[in-house]
């Protein structure tokens, strides 16, 4: 059967390998700050605050470039904006390697500010999930769950291998080296997308729909948000946003460290977290093309509330704190296939790439407004409990939007499967 599954469409598979290992390559790059604040710290006298208000600069810019990186995708395909992005954010790395550099004329600060975080987030944006999963969308009608699913779990994996090994490989040799050479193999990745990824702007079956690629940005814009269902799936990819690149991402490490664990134990649940990200996205997309998509993504958010409960009870109890890694990080991604699927029969193919960016937009605006307001309700209570219980209560949220959203599902997939069948 799994053979069979990649017989049937090798192009397409090709595809989901490529954007396995950029968004893997990307997302790791994206996250190597946490891994450098206590270096950066001592050796360039940088705040705790002026670090991690890079993070959230990044995750702005991010969010704020994927429409248009989409829409760039619905016109001219995946090949030069994939492999552009990759190769611009390998080159950002390497030159925060040579920050305080007399090769740099910039200052340490702006080459971390205007390089590191703002011109890097452009390519990350450029390679970001909204571009994934459309890249992969209008390769597959069959399996296409899946697919979606497997090629975008490369956001859990690279964390899971690259941050461990950039970690490691700092203490050996120091983080200059290391950047340079993670950046090198950026650089890498990017020229082999460069090859391998297709660049038309539209699959043979989108050909009926090629009017919708020649509307402009704000033409697109105002079709989409007269749609009841983005409103249903956009508020639901916010709230999303809110609890797990916001509220858990950024505080989780914290809250550990004040029930009295280590920073080391703090960041090992958060690699076993990512490490289920990449089960969780997988399982999602392979129930996907079998069960119900709005009852399974409601299902999802609704499980990841009750998930908050948990973080009550940890205090110093291990098993609760890996529990809960175990748990949410298996239901942290798995919202991307079913969204992808309902958006993609909803609003069409044609336009994926555009529609997913608006909705990373969002996304992206409601992590960092987590991270902002869960570090604000802390220093206000000295506690994370309203933290939680506000996560819990927006998920929950989430869960009644998403099983609001009517399925449909595509008429070319009904075509193979009755195809098949004879």
């Amino acid at each position: 059967m799994i053979f069979s599954i990649f017989r049937s469409n090798p192009r397409g598979w090709l595809i989901v390998a490529v954007i396995f290992f950029t968004v893997s390559f990307s997302f790791a790059a994206r996250m190597s700050l946490p891994v450098l604040i206590p270096v950066w710290e001592k050796e360039f006298d940088w705040t705790r605050t002026f670090l991690t208000s890079g993070a959230a600069l990044i995750m702005i810019i991010m969010g704020g470039v994927a429409p248009y990186a989409g829409h760039l995708l619905d016109k001219f395909g995946a090949r030069y904006l994939v492999s552009g992005g990759t190769m611009l954010s390998g080159f950002c790395i390497i030159i925060a390697a040579f920050m305080d550099n007399a090769a740099i004329w910039l200052s340490p600060a702006w080459v971390f500010i205007g390089i590191y975080c703002i011109l890097s987030a452009i390519g990350y944006g450029m390679i970001s999930l909204p571009v994934a999963t459309a890249t992969i969308t209008r390769e597959f009608i069959e399996n296409r769950g899946l697919a979606t699913s497997i090629g975008t779990s490369g956001v859990g994996g690279g964390q899971l291998l690259f941050i461990p090994l950039i970690a490691w490989v700092i203490t050996l040799i120091g983080w200059r080296p290391t950047l340079t050479l993670f950046g090198i193999l950026i650089i890498g990745m990017g020229l082999l997308s460069l090859f391998l990824l297709p660049n038309e702007g539209k699959s043979g079956d989108e050909k009926k729909e090629s009017e919708e690629n020649s509307k402009s940005f704000l033409e697109k814009f105002n079709l989409l948000i007269r749609h009841p269902v983005f409103w249903l799936l956009g508020g639901a990819y916010f709230i999303c946003g809110f609890t797990t690149a916001g509220v858990v991402k950024v505080h989780l490490i914290p809250y550990a460290a004040s029930c009295g664990f280590s920073i080391t134990t703090g960041a090992a649940a958060t690699g076993v977290l990512a490490g289920f990200d990449m089960f969780g996205m997988v399982l999602s997309g392979f129930l996907t093309d079998r069960l119900s998509r709005p009852g399974l993504l409601g299902t999802v958010y609704f499980l990841r509330a009750l998930s908050f409960i948990m973080l009550f009870f940890i205090t110093d109890n291990y098993a609760i704190l890996f529990l809960f890694a175990i748990i949410f990080g298996t239901l942290d991604f798995a919202t991307v296939p079913p969204t992808a699927g309902l958006i993609a029969s909803h609003l069409g193919v044609s336009t994926m790439g555009f529609n997913m960016g608006i909705l990373f937009l969002g996304h992206s605006i409601g992590g960092a407004l987590g991270a902002l307001v869960g570090g604000t309700m802390f220093d206000f209570f000295q506690t994370y409990d309203w933290t939680w219980i506000m996560a819990l209560a927006f998920a929950l949220l989430a869960a009644v939007l998403a099983w609001s959203v009517p399925e449909k599902r595509d008429s070319n997939l009904e075509t193979v499967k009755l195809e098949k069948t004879r």
